[in-house]
């Protein structure tokens, strides 16, 4: 019976205790509570130039007041948060061994640390006061760009022009040790399939050495495609031989065969041509037909014939 009444009056103690604690804990949350938190600092809009030294400052201390529901909340989350801080608003304060200082009021950021935090935290102190931001020089080369690409064409279609990179090279910026171990600057793979229009989009430039930063992350491309068509053209046949005498051509003539972009059918003219014959050791009384003149915007397929035979005038 003793044991009974024991045990009973250990449970209703520990159940008021309980009790009395819930009820403490409460009260206390009610209240507002003094914290403090770290932030972790992400410079934005950094020089290409230079590169940021470990010894900068990256982390800043802030002291709130807050809920205390609110601040048991974030300390069960264990979230941690970080401050984006855009250091062109920083000021030079010196150079020393190539090393240049900058610094930045911690007081200037207050208003982008209150939109960090909760709505009801009031911003007690910031420390440090000031946050000092260190650069090392790099040094730096121009390459070229080249475009990695995988591009099939429609039937009847074919690319009009040169790949048009913008820009078609740029600035990286390294240790020199690091600047070395790059000669040219790859983008990252454009794949198209059947394509039947032209293209103007923009790629990423592939990744490399982490210790390397390029001027940009990305370029534009314009691949100009257009619809083509065959078509043939007879060309009057041009001797080229070294002595003065007169020539007689058979043919006289010959017929281009070639591939033009339907938008310029109708702008090829016989004058845009300079049909050739060139003597060929070789073939004896053969003279080679070449073009030595044509328009850049359409494809050869063939010279017929492919050679002409003369025979001297008296």
């Amino acid at each position: 019976m003793k044991n009974t009444l024991h045990n009973e009056r250990t449970i209703t103690f520990i159940v008021s205790l309980i009790i009395a604690s819930s009820l403490w804990l409460l009260i206390k949350l009610t209240g507002d509570f003094q914290t403090d938190r770290q932030l972790h600092i992400h410079f934005q809009n950094l020089p290409p130039d230079k590169v940021l030294l470990k010894s900068s400052d990256s982390l800043i201390q802030v002291r709130t007041n807050k809920n205390g529901f609110n601040a048991l909340s974030e300390l069960i989350s264990g979230k941690q948060k970080s401050l984006n801080v855009d250091f062109s608003n920083a000021k030079y304060l010196s150079t020393k061994n190539g090393i240049r200082t900058y610094f930045l009021f911690s007081s200037s950021l207050a208003f982008s640390i209150s939109e960090t935090l909760s709505a009801k935290e009031v911003i007690v102190s910031i420390r440090p006061d000031t946050l000092f931001i260190r650069f090392q020089p790099l040094s730096s080369k121009k390459l070229k760009v080249e475009l990695n690409v995988d591009l099939s064409l429609s039937p009847r279609y074919k690319q009009y022009l040169p790949y048009q990179l913008n820009p078609d090279s740029i600035r990286v910026y390294g240790t020199h040790s690091a600047l070395e171990t790059i000669q040219k600057i790859r983008t990252e793979k454009l794949t198209f399939k059947n394509a039947d229009r032209s293209i103007d989009t923009n790629v990423n430039l592939a990744k490399h050495s982490k210790d390397l930063i390029f001027e940009k992350e990305n370029i534009g491309v314009k691949i100009d495609i257009e619809e083509f068509t065959e078509s043939k053209m007879k060309l009057p046949i041009l001797p080229k031989l070294n002595s003065g005498a007169r020539y007689k051509l058979f043919p006289s003539e010959a017929t281009i065969v070639y591939q033009v972009a339907l938008k310029d059918y109708s702008k090829i003219k016989v004058s845009d041509f300079l049909l050739e014959a060139l003597p060929d050791s070789l073939v004896s009384g053969k003279l080679n037909l070449k073009l030595n003149k044509q328009p850049e915007n359409i494809i050869i397929s063939s010279i017929q014939p492919s050679v002409a035979e003369y025979i001297i005038l008296k």
